[in-house]
């Protein structure tokens, strides 16, 4: 665990960023949606500086993806993943929190997570980390162009 480094993901992460996030159930939002972000998004988040990455020796073994408005200076968490092997380790701890210090950076004012009802262990990480919990509420999507609907 001392090896672990955080830092912005570079272009050359990309690949295993989304080999990762591939493999990730929990990734999926909805039956319609395609259950990982396509790489050309994902080439944009590391160019916006929206993904960080946690590396152990070089390589990857977690990272976190953010949705920065600067608009409404509000930032949504897409995605966090953890190696199995790194969990309970602080690793998703460490990702987070250079998360929200880089989006203090750029004035972002609110940044929030949508965790299954279901995903206990997700919802006690954000509430450890300072979140509130949210009143209920469903996730409600809408598919408005077709390279976003899942292959069947």
């Amino acid at each position: 665990m001392n090896n672990i480094i955080i830092k912005k993901a570079a272009i050359d992460d990309m690949n295993k960023i989304w080999e990762l996030g591939s493999n990730v159930n929990e990734f999926q939002v909805s039956d319609e949606v395609a259950t990982f972000w396509p790489k050309e998004i994902l080439e944009k988040c590391i160019t916006d500086g929206s993904i960080f990455v946690a590396k152990d020796e070089g390589v990857i073994v977690g990272f976190v993806i953010s949705n920065y408005n600067p608009i409404f200076k509000k930032a949504i968490i897409e995605n966090i993943f953890v190696d199995p092997g790194f969990r309970g380790k602080g690793v998703a701890k460490k990702l987070l929190a250079s998360l929200l210090s880089n989006l203090r950076t750029k004035g972002c004012g609110y940044a929030c997570a949508l965790i299954e009802k279901t995903d206990i262990s997700g919802i006690n990480f954000y509430i450890k980390n300072s979140f509130n919990k949210g009143i209920n509420c469903v996730w409600m999507d809408q598919i408005l162009k077709s390279n976003f609907k899942k292959n069947t």
